[in-house]
Parts: structure tokens; sequence; C-alpha cells
């Protein structure tokens, strides 16, 4: 996903966050997802990641103290205000502009960075909170998503890789690097809607990422782009992917704790 393409993304996720958020009868629903959320908590942390990721790319620092909400505010209003705080912001900023990130790459330390980690963002806890009301079943299949393409799917498969995996050996540097990305040898995922596939492998404690399948893969894991981008987030059940080869490697990387 380019610059353009994810900034264009971004804006109609937030808006579409904006809807959920504001037609909600109950925010105190349940997030399935998220043991002990309910959707106020979940649209609060949302806010906050807005205006946190606005301000690291904004200053090139991350936000000290964290930004907290405005509780004098109705919750639909103050998240739509930190959207469109963070959208309005990576819009006037040069992608290529320095930035404060919290990966490891350094290609990442770069203000239009935070327009995709942020579309992706923003579209997970959307899930979360249509799950949390109804308006998208927990599982076992969950293979469209009002208003996500395959494609913008198949990117977020990706950006696992590129971007959260990465921060996971960082954030969890005390465990061993083969537990949390167990892909010693490579393994191979498809998307069975579009073209789009990787071979991912950890090579010398980092994770590398290839397009399309390589022979060397041991297995392959394939499923609709949006099945397979929401089971890596657990959002979706990884066990109605399929895994040709070797299927205990291929499940082995589904069950991995490569995301938050």
């Amino acid at each position: 996903m380019d610059d353009d393409a994810a900034l264009d993304a971004l804006r109609t996720a937030t808006e579409l966050m904006v809807e959920v958020v504001g037609r909600a009868s109950r925010t105190d629903a349940a997030v399935p997802a998220c043991p002990g959320w309910d959707l106020t908590t979940l649209v609060d942390h949302l806010g906050r990641v807005h205006l946190w990721a606005e301000h690291a790319a904004r200053t090139g620092a991350p936000p000290h103290p964290y930004p907290s909400r405005d509780l004098a505010q109705p919750l639909a209003d103050w998240y739509a205000g930190c959207a469109r705080t963070l959208t309005t912001s990576l819009a006037t900023l040069p992608p290529d502009q320095p930035a404060w990130s919290f990966s490891p790459v350094s290609a990442h330390h770069r203000a239009g960075f935070w327009r995709r980690r942020q579309f992706h963002e923003t579209t997970v806890h959307r899930v979360d909170a249509l799950q949390a009301l109804g308006s998208v079943p927990v599982g076992p299949v969950v293979d469209a998503v009002p208003g996500l393409t395959a494609e913008q799917a198949a990117d977020g498969v990706a950006e696992v890789f590129e971007v959260m995996a990465p921060r996971t050996l960082v954030r969890l540097r005390d465990r061993p690097a083969t537990e949390l990305v167990p892909a010693t040898r490579p393994i191979g995922l498809s998307c069975t809607d579009s073209a789009a596939a990787w071979t991912v492998q950890l090579v010398d404690g980092a994770v590398t990422v290839v397009s399309g399948v390589t022979p060397a893969a041991v297995a392959q894991v394939s499923g609709p782009a949006v099945q397979l981008y929401l089971a890596l987030w657990g959002r979706a059940d990884r066990h109605s992917l399929a895994v040709s080869g070797d299927e205990a490697a291929g499940r082995a990387l589904l069950g991995a704790p490569l995301v938050p």
C-alpha cells in the first residue's frame, strides 16, 4: 500500500468508525477479542492511539504523558475529533518527513509509516466494535467486513509480518525469538481471492518477508484475504484456514503471538 492509498484508506476507515460509534446503542457492549473491554474502553483506546501516533509523526517523538480522553465530551464526538486530528495532520506532513516509530526497522521512521499503521489499527478495532454490536460474526469464518477490500486485507497480512512481528521481537525480547515467530524454515501465506502471497522466515533473529510463495516453503497457509488478516489478529478462527505441506509448522505460525 503506497502512501496516497494508505491516507485515503485511513480517512475512510476513521469515517466508518465514527459512524459505528455514533450509531451504537450500547457503549457497554463487551468486545469479544479483548476480554474485559467494552465499546467505551475500545473507543477510548483507539482515540488515544490516534493522538499518540499524530504526535509521533508531527514532532518526531512519542507524547509524554500519554494522551487522555476528554471526559466532558460525548464519546462519539471526542473520537471524531481524534480521528480528524490524525488524518488532517498526516495529510499535511510530507510522508518522508522523519518521525518517531516503535518499529525497529529504520525505513519505518517516517511520517508516512503512520498512515498505513493507523489504517490497520483502525480497521482491526472497527471489526472489534462491529463484533461487539453483532454486526460482524465472531467466527469461525469472517471473510467479509463492510468497507474493507480484499486488497486492503492482504496488505494487512503483509503488515503483520513487516511491522508487528518485528515489534513483537523487541517488545518481548526476554522470550526466545523462535517462540514468538516460529518460522526457522520458510512458510508461505497466500490469499485465495487475490494474487497476494508471501514467504516468511526468521533469519538470524529477524523476520524476513518476500513476495510470493517460494519453492523452499515447507508449508503454505491459505484462505480469503479478510479471513487470513483477521485470523492473524485473533479476530477470526485461524483453524478455518487451509494449511498444506508441514501442517504443524503452518499452524505454529498462525498460533504465535505475532501481534499484541
